[in-house]
């Protein structure tokens, strides 16, 4: 049985920026899509943990998507692991 698709909703680009403007910068692509860009740096256990720095998108709507799953790594905890032996 095939799969299907469900539409999706029509996101706009103020409504991107309105909800995640201030962690994010949101470009249109050169060459079609869309890409956003932190503005400002992870550190190094964040990427670890999967953060990223850019997210990009076909549509503003996949975009969307891209940017609520950091949203949502960001707000978890993560149990920090020592990077050295306790003396």
């Amino acid at each position: 049985m095939g799969r299907v698709e469900r539409a999706e909703a029509p996101v706009t680009l103020a409504q991107l920026v309105a909800r995640f403007g201030r962690a994010w910068t949101i470009c249109e692509a050169v060459g079609g899509g869309w890409y956003a860009v932190r503005r400002a740096g992870i550190s190094v256990y964040g990427h670890h943990h999967g953060l990223s720095d850019v997210r990009c998108g076909a549509s503003l709507a996949e975009l969307a998507r891209h940017l609520e799953a950091e949203k949502r790594l960001e707000g978890q905890t993560w149990q920090r692991v020592p990077t050295r032996p306790a003396l």
